[in-house]
């Protein structure tokens, strides 16, 4: 019997920051957003001290202060390409793999009897390969293994779900807001009927829990019995539409930065387009501000031929600029959607085409090639370069060491003379 297994990273943000500075192991950590906002990830140090998930900055200032908490600026390239990383590592191990999220994996093992040991080999291996530590639940069920993964971290990093009085036992210590799928509204609504485990809500009538939370709740509560129906997505979704935003460092009241931002974020969402082998038919931008009564957004959109040509992008990104742009307003954020996405070769070529595209087309391709060989941001378009004044806060970053040459570590050999 096939089995399924979540490979869950540890605290990842702050465990890749880790890999590279071993002197914060056993320290308390934190990770924080986009200009330094709010907290996205804590070590376990931090937790015992009382800081929250997504608690703003400001709030935790003077307990950081007072506490010797380590604070970081988010750095995503380090993180997405250690995710990369991890990822490899996992398909070793299993041909069948699907990457939930940055740092979560589903993957699939063929015997019940071995998994364990496999879980724990596995373990080992992205450790020893990547330095990130990882969680992993063995269980019968997509939702079983996530609650198997989420109580591994503290049970040495492994725990199997695969016997029924194991299970049992979980499930009863299991609050029923605890368990994947089901939010706290949810919770509230299965209040009335008694529930407040996964056990009960396991044991629930099928015509209460379809009535109160739908066929979605019946598919999860059947997984919490042992009974598979989430399968495994072995490709993702399809993608509807290519976000690229970002709140500014500090108010941006010129044209002209405002243009440099948007155009490397239109830069952005077309090395995404590309990446993912699509084109966008309609391109979105939408630049935001503070007024008396709080945020404001205004936005445009243009259609376009089907493209993933970042000039082509940044150039209408720019246009739509001048567009909504109004000199008495200081703009604190701005972004870039692509969206109309279809498949890059399900398009006609124009019927005037002088090979302008597929010129692009291998220019794009070089300059994609060479920031990956490089690191991101080698290559530029000269507009994404004509001004940095939005740039977000990130006073506290650290170098992107596995991306970038410029931030590769440095290591000084001695000879046993030198070290006498």
């Amino acid at each position: 019997m096939s089995v399924l297994a979540l490979a869950d990273c540890n605290n990842f943000f702050v465990s890749c920051e880790r890999v590279f500075r071993p002197a914060l192991e056993r320290r308390p950590v934190i990770v924080l957003s986009n200009n330094d906002g709010c907290v996205i990830s804590r070590s376990e140090e931090a937790k015992a001290l009382g800081v929250g998930m997504g608690v703003p900055f400001f709030e935790v200032r003077a307990l950081c202060a007072r506490e010797k908490i380590v604070s970081i600026s988010a750095n995503h390239e380090l993180y997405v390409d250690l995710s990369r990383r991890v990822g490899e590592v996992l398909r070793r191990h299993s041909p069948e793999i699907e990457n939930y999220s940055i740092d979560e994996s589903f993957l699939t093992w063929p015997d019940a009897a071995s998994a364990p040991a496999r879980a724990r080999a596995l373990r080992a291996e992205v450790l020893r390969w990547t330095g990130v530590p990882v969680s992993i639940g063995v269980a019968p069920t997509k939702a079983l293994a996530k609650l198997a993964s989420d109580r591994a971290k503290k049970r040495g990093g492994v725990l199997s779900l695969l016997d029924a009085r194991e299970r049992a036992a979980v499930l009863a210590l299991t609050p029923v807001e605890h368990v994947w799928g089901i939010a706290r509204r949810s919770a509230e609504r299965l209040v009335p009927f008694g529930v407040t485990t996964a056990a009960d809500f396991a044991a629930l009538d099928d015509a209460v829990i379809l009535k109160t939370l739908g066929i979605g709740g019946l598919r999860l509560a059947q997984e919490l019995r042992g009974v598979s129906c989430l399968n495994l997505a072995a490709a993702p979704a399809p993608r509807k539409s290519i976000l690229v935003s970002r709140s500014f460092g500090r108010a941006v009241g010129a044209l002209a930065p405002l243009e440099a931002a948007v155009a490397a974020f239109a830069a952005r969402a077309a090395e995404r387009a590309r990446r993912h082998g699509l084109h966008a038919g309609a391109l979105r931008v939408f630049l935001g501000w503070r007024d008396d009564g709080g945020p404001v957004a205004a936005d445009a959109v243009r259609r376009l031929p089907p493209t993933a040509d970042t000039a082509a992008l940044a150039r209408a990104a720019r246009a739509l600029v001048g567009e909504l742009f109004v000199e008495t307003r200081s703009y604190r954020k701005a972004g870039v959607i692509l969206g109309a996405l279809e498949p890059a070769d399900s398009g006609q070529p124009g019927l005037f085409d002088d090979g302008r595209a597929e010129r692009s087309r291998r220019l794009a391709g070089a300059v994609d090639r060479l920031n990956a060989a490089l690191g991101p941001g080698t290559l530029r378009y000269g507009g994404e370069t004509l001004s940095r004044a939005w740039s977000p806060k990130s006073e506290r970053r650290s170098p992107c060491w596995t991306t970038r040459w410029e931030d590769l570590p440095r290591v000084t050999a001695a000879t046993t003379a030198d070290a006498a």
